[in-house]
């Protein structure tokens, strides 16, 4: 055999190996089918999304809410604020007719029926009354609406390539489940929200403790590209900067089950008020609930503004707050304070037809009682409690143990904090649930 030969003889059974080593033919096009549909249907849903968010809430944080502040600043009467967004969002949505609103019962049934859930005129009604709880500082937090809307923009994209695919032959072989885009749009609403990616796609597909695989890919892959629209455009500066850097110690972990236990008794004292407060105000019409509210909020805002120089306890989902307590200039009854003034709140907020999330503010919550057990905890580490209980509060109202690990590493930028984090809110979901 001459080496020419030779030659093609080992190259024939180099091929020969090579597919060997590849999947099956029917395999390899539904690998090619789903590549596609991520590259052309996915990503621009992301990256659409991620300029929709990043313009909304650049908007909200350094137009509208410095605006209707300084006004109401400037007659003193700041603390008022809060009560006109009660107010305002019920009678918006009661002349509307939109009625009650329930950001958590559209996503449930989007899960059966997505183009039901999201009519477009409603849920542009629904998305002022969000704007109008938010914006003049109801007791709520971004990413309940981020959320939602993320979902409704995932149902139009579906209908415009469905559109497109009845007219152009390419945009056949991009068409997905409804489902999938609803839970991509979501997880990419969130991800801008939380300025992380994979705790806003795993807030999307974790529902009380379980994760639904079949959107997970396409959920991250649209939050991926959502964060990066808003990396490029603002920078990936994270959400909660802590004060210092932590490393893992055994004691960190000990006090993690202590942290969860009192957290879990939180959580299930916030949603036994929550619950109470809903069932009195139902027996009023929806404008005199907001109003009963309204007046309510006001109260509840006047500690923070007469007693705190203007700090926002209440207002909105408590950021502020969060970065507050993690520079532990309050005293502990002060800490303890925050924490029922924003349980209080929020919980009047939603009871009284308000509209918003709750994330953060439970996070708000649980940093606060943090911040009054530091003293006792590890006073030698100023904001490790306070991030361990805020996550442990947070995941025991929601019932989830993954979104608060994963949640707690990006917004923060320390993975030191991820085990404790698990610990606590591990054991506050079993407490909250053993009491409610």
């Amino acid at each position: 055999m001459s080496p020419v030969e030779r030659m093609e003889r080992y190259g024939r059974r180099g091929m020969r190996a090579v597919r060997g080593m590849l999947p099956p033919r029917n395999l390899r096009l539904r690998l090619l089918a789903h590549s596609r549909r991520i590259v052309f249907a996915i990503l621009p849903l992301g990256a659409l999304l991620g300029l929709v968010m990043t313009g909304l809430l650049l908007g909200l944080e350094h137009h509208l809410v410095p605006f209707l502040e300084g006004i109401f600043d400037r007659i003193h009467l700041l603390w008022v604020l809060p009560g006109l967004a009660l107010v305002a969002a019920t009678t918006w949505l009661t002349v509307t007719r939109t009625g009650q609103v329930s950001l958590f019962e559209d996503l449930d049934l989007a899960k059966k029926s997505p183009f039901e859930a999201f009519p477009f005129w409603t849920s542009m009604a629904k998305v002022i009354g969000c704007a109008f709880t938010i914006g003049l500082g109801g007791s709520t937090g971004l990413e309940g609406p981020a959320k939602w809307l993320g979902a409704a923009v995932g149902v139009q994209f579906h209908r415009g390539i469905h559109w497109l695919a009845l007219r152009w032959r390419f945009f056949r072989r991009l068409k997905v489940q409804p489902l999938t885009m609803v839970v991509a749009g979501a997880s990419a609403a969130v991800a801008i929200v939380f300025r992380a990616p994979l705790s806003g796609s795993l807030f999307a597909v974790e529902h009380d403790g379980h994760v639904s695989h079949e959107e997970l890919i396409p959920s991250v892959v649209a939050a991926a590209s959502a964060y990066m629209v808003w990396v490029a455009i603002v920078g990936p500066a994270p959400l909660i900067p802590l004060p210092k850097t932590y490393h893992l110690q055994a004691k960190e972990l000990l006090w993690a089950l202590p942290v969860g236990l009192i957290c879990g008794l939180g959580a299930s004292l916030f949603l036994a008020i929550r619950f109470g407060l809903t069932r009195f105000l139902a027996r009023y019409p929806l404008v005199w609930r907001g109003l009963l509210g309204g007046v309510g909020l006001a109260l509840l805002a006047m500690p923070g503004h007469f007693l705190f120089h203007d700090l926002q306890v209440t207002q909105r989902g408590g950021l502020e707050l969060i970065l507050h307590v993690l520079a532990g200039t309050e005293t502990h009854r002060a800490a303890i304070l925050f924490s029922g003034l924003k349980i209080l709140a929020t919980a009047m907020t939603l009871a009284a037809g308000g509209v918003g999330g709750m994330w953060i503010c439970t996070v708000s919550m649980g940093a606060s009682l943090g911040a009054f057990l530091q003293g006792w905890m590890m006073p030698e580490t100023p904001g490790l409690i306070p991030m361990m209980a805020g996550v442990a509060f947070a995941g025991a109202v929601h019932e989830v143990i993954l979104v608060p690990v994963v949640f707690l590493a990006e917004t923060t930028g320390d993975p030191a904090l991820v085990v404790p984090g698990l610990l606590a809110a591990t054991v506050a979901v079993l407490v909250k649930r053993e009491h409610l």
